[in-house]
């Protein structure tokens, strides 16, 4: 039954509450089928590449942006929404095409110079970057954004007085933003005004948390306004800090090669050397979810139902979208029976990653089981078509088209 515009209109309002929420793929499904109805509606194409970006599937959200900037190429939101997803992904080139085209289409609209700004200055061009950022705030001055980047640009060039100007303003409309209080106080310690730096960094009784360049910036201006006291204490804080971030830079490395040793030794069914490199990845970074689903895998392989639900339940805990985990979850649900919860697993990892050809295969075999012929049948050849070279989805799709006896 079609969809009346009533319809079309509620679904996509569902879908942006659902999106705001963190719902992701309930999000995505009706930005869907909205756009089934609709195949033209910004609205739902800006909001189906949020919400894929949302679950980290940032190949499928460029393919939706790019294919909407297709059909309507002089789009300044479509052009917008595509130069933000660039600037994340650090395509700076691409990014500053996209945005230069979104302001010529609406040069009066400060986001997209600020956004064109950002990419310029991702790519060190900082000459272009302050053009954009000095039109914007040309047309408005309380822009914060703006006058934090000039700040860092005219500081970068050793223009200081012009970076304290902007910095001052920053700090003023945002005195609990890190950033901007320490870019403040890295241009007040070049201008000798220690003390006043020290204050910026670290105000009355309660200070915020520092961060370790802040923290080397606040031993700089302590020495300098002739604290020396002071100086020795921050700068012991700065090189515990540094040691901590290294500390965990170093077991997040080594957490990964255990995990991927693991993996090995369970591909050789070695599963209880697997656990113990995995036990020791987990030790080195309690928030490997990889760890876990693998640690899931293998004691679903021994036929420890209960720890493998466990395991898997912790690696979703952390990545609550992560396809690959979602998929062990929807594997073990059906391999013991809980099909209802197995199949809208694997709905999930599909409205993920449309791509996910393993799932679809999955969805196919559950309609089988489940006497569906002809969902079984759309979902496998889903799984062929993504997949053609897979013999076991070919041969499951032939089964499934011959007659039954």
């Amino acid at each position: 039954m079609e969809q009346s515009p009533n319809d079309v209109a509620t679904d996509l309002q569902i879908a942006d509450v659902l999106s705001k929420a963190g719902r992701y793929p309930e999000a995505i499904g009706l930005y869907q089928r909205v756009l089934r109805y609709k195949p033209r509606n910004q609205a739902a194409e800006i909001g189906l590449a949020e919400a894929f970006r949302g679950v980290h599937n940032y190949d499928q959200a460029r393919a939706v942006l790019q294919a909407a900037r297709r059909q309507d190429p002089r789009s300044t939101a479509i052009l917008a929404a595509l130069g933000t997803l660039e600037i994340e992904a650090e395509s700076w080139d691409v990014a500053i095409e996209a945005l230069r085209a979104a302001a010529a289409q609406s040069p009066s609209d400060m986001s997209i110079r600020n956004l064109l700004g950002a990419a310029y200055l991702g790519k060190e061009d900082k000459l272009k970057a302050l053009a954009q950022f000095t039109t914007v705030l040309a047309h408005d001055p309380g822009n914060q954004l703006a006058r934090f980047h000039r700040a860092q640009i005219y500081a970068d060039g050793n223009e200081n007085e012009k970076a304290l100007v902007d910095s001052e303003t920053v700090y003023q409309a945002r005195p609990n933003y890190l950033p901007g209080r320490t870019l403040l106080a890295k241009i007040l310690v070049r201008l000798k005004q220690c003390e006043r730096a020290a204050e910026v960094l670290r105000p009355g009784e309660k200070p915020p948390e520092l961060d370790t360049q802040s923290l080397f910036l606040l031993g700089n201006a302590y020495e300098c306004a002739g604290k020396a006291e002071l100086a020795e204490g921050a700068r012991d804080e700065f090189a515990a800090a540094s040691q901590r971030d290294r500390r965990r830079a170093e077991s997040e490395v080594q957490s990964k090669h255990l995990y991927e040793q693991a993996n090995e030794l369970a591909r050789q069914n070695k599963f209880s050397e697997a656990l113990d490199l995995l036990q020791q990845a987990l030790e080195k970074n309690p928030k490997n979810g990889f760890a876990y689903s693998q640690r899931a895998k293998i004691y679903f392989s021994m036929q420890q139902v209960d720890r493998a639900c466990e395991a898997i339940g912790q690696a979703l805990a952390l990545q609550p979208f992560q396809p690959d985990f979602l998929y062990v979850q929807g594997f073990i649900d059906e391999k013991t029976g809980d099909l209802e919860a197995a199949l809208a697993t694997f709905e999930k990892v599909v409205e993920i990653n449309p791509r996910e050809a393993d799932a679809y295969f999955e969805i196919g075999r559950i309609w089988l089981q489940r006497k569906d012929r002809a969902r079984a049948l759309g979902a496998l050849r889903k799984a062929v078509s993504l997949a053609p070279e897979d013999p076991d989805y070919r041969r499951a799709l032939d089964s499934a088209r011959a007659p039954s006896p």
